[in-house]
């Protein structure tokens, strides 16, 4: 699991600054057409 997210987070990461920006993120859910549909935060 921890290698799945550091490769999400290293392709999110455009300018390699070490964080994602709105910009980023938003190109990545992009690519993710499914993406809202999945997305759940569980609290």
């Amino acid at each position: 699991m921890k290698q799945l997210i550091d490769n999400i987070l290293e392709e999110s990461d455009i300018d390699r600054d070490g964080t994602i920006n709105l910009s980023e993120f938003q190109h990545v859910i992009s690519r993710s057409p499914d993406f809202a549909s999945s997305f759940k935060i569980v609290l």
